[in-house]
């Protein structure tokens, strides 16, 4: 994204939490600072962080996000039936443990995408069970880290 393109208003999340701190050195480079300029004019209410509360930040702000878009996973039956069957089972008890039994079943069929450090977590299962070389995720997209 270049420094004056805009995000698509529609794109941010409801009551998404906006930056009006024109002064941070990230300001370009910040999804809070850029959702904020993109707020078409009939929108009445917003989210802001608190501007006394920025006040007393030092150092790294807290608030920051990256409009770097992050690879987020989609899906992950394929690596499941690459896997003989006792150690497909002992992943998925592993993975259910992690995730909770519903957010499982969410993330396995592509419903919930997860996040780079979701998808380390699943590795990291998958290692723990003697999976060595796992597979690809069904599919990755690229989407903000909001």
């Amino acid at each position: 994204m270049s420094m004056k393109e805009k995000l698509d208003f529609s794109e941010v999340p409801y009551q998404y939490s906006m930056c009006l701190n024109r002064q941070c050195p990230k300001a370009d480079i910040c999804l809070r600072q850029l959702a904020e300029q993109s707020i078409p004019e009939k929108v009445e209410h917003w989210t802001i962080i608190s501007p006394k509360r920025l006040t007393t930040t030092k150092g790294d702000c807290p608030y920051y996000r990256s409009n770097i878009k992050a690879s987020y996973a989609k899906g992950f039956i394929g690596i499941l039936e690459s896997l003989p069957h006792k150690q497909m089972e002992n992943v998925i008890i592993h993975l259910m443990s992690f995730f909770s039994r519903r957010t499982y079943y969410r993330v396995r069929k592509g419903e919930r995408l997860l996040s780079p450090a979701e998808q380390q977590q699943v590795l990291n299962v998958l290692k723990y069970c003697g999976v060595l070389q796992p597979p690809k995720f069904d599919e990755y997209i690229e989407a903000y880290d909001w």
